[in-house]
């Protein structure tokens, strides 16, 4: 088995440490690795990531039958269980080769924490959806106590790239779904956050599906400072509603741009939105 291969290089590197004489290179806390069988090896609950594909998983675990498994699981010993271990970081690497029929696997025994060495193992990896990246920040605050400085300090993050983060999980639940169906980026789902009225989000929910940037969901969110009313800088309640008139001229001109036919839903809107209108302009 190509894990042999792995355990021995191991073993051979830790022979020529100790040749080394030098007993400060092997601390009490040096990491261990270790075979471990797999039916002793438990997922935990509150891992960050959520979501394993099928197909994904397949082509990994082809990869390791090829290449052998060239990165250790991490694992925490269990407590109250001798003999077995928490499953800490590598969750698909452990699911991938149980299909490829192993029954033991190279892995490193950890005395870290667990929720932080699972969340930034994934985040250096590059492994979550920006969903579960939230996901697992708040999870880590609610944990540990931390503020959002903490938590970046835990990450290696920015406090301004945690709170935007965390920001993603005011999105409704079928909105974040429809999210990691489309496979948004961070940035994207941010701008969809950032839109509070679920209207103005609906809107962006459209262009979204479309196929548009980031920069064309901030522009959609955000019209250009000088077509704002005069009215508006004096906190006049009319100028508002106007500013909203050109945020809806904006809209129109990305619907105008549409190749796909309107949907029933959104012919409707329109017609409400003409009617209105069309009373409005028959009193002035």
């Amino acid at each position: 088995m190509k894990l042999r291969k792995g355990n021995a290089a191991f073993e051979r590197a830790m022979d020529d440490v100790a040749e080394q004489g030098d007993p400060s290179l092997l601390k009490r806390d040096f990491p261990r690795l270790i075979q471990v069988e797999l039916a002793h090896v438990h997922p935990r609950p509150d891992q960050p990531r959520r979501h394993f594909d099928a197909q994904a998983l397949r082509e990994l675990a082809d990869s390791i039958n090829r290449q052998g498994l060239l990165q250790p699981i991490i694992v925490r010993a269990k407590a109250g269980a001798r003999g077995d271990y928490d499953l800490v970081a590598g969750e698909r690497r452990w699911r991938a080769v149980q299909l490829l029929g192993w029954d033991r696997v190279n892995a490193i025994v950890s005395t870290g924490d667990a929720a932080e060495i699972a969340l930034v193992e994934n985040l250096q990896r590059v492994d979550l959806s920006p969903a579960e990246e939230a996901r697992g920040l708040q999870a880590l605050m609610d944990s540990h106590g931390y503020t959002q400085e903490a938590a970046a300090a835990a990450v290696g993050w920015s406090r301004t790239q945690v709170n935007r983060a965390l920001k993603l999980l005011t999105l409704p639940d079928a909105v974040l779904e429809e999210c990691a169906t489309l496979h948004l980026s961070r940035n994207a789902m941010i701008e969809l956050a950032l839109a509070e009225d679920p209207a103005e989000r609906a809107m962006l929910m459209e262009l979204v599906r479309r196929g548009g940037s980031v920069k064309a969901l901030r522009e959609a969110r955000q019209p250009k400072q000088a077509r704002r009313p005069a009215e508006t800088r004096d906190g006049d309640r009319v100028g508002k509603v106007f500013l909203d008139v050109v945020r809806v001229e904006r809209s129109l001109t990305l619907l105008e741009d549409q190749a796909a036919p309107l949907t029933t839903i959104q012919r409707a809107q329109l017609d409400s939105l003409y009617r209105r209108l069309g009373a409005l302009l028959a009193r002035s």
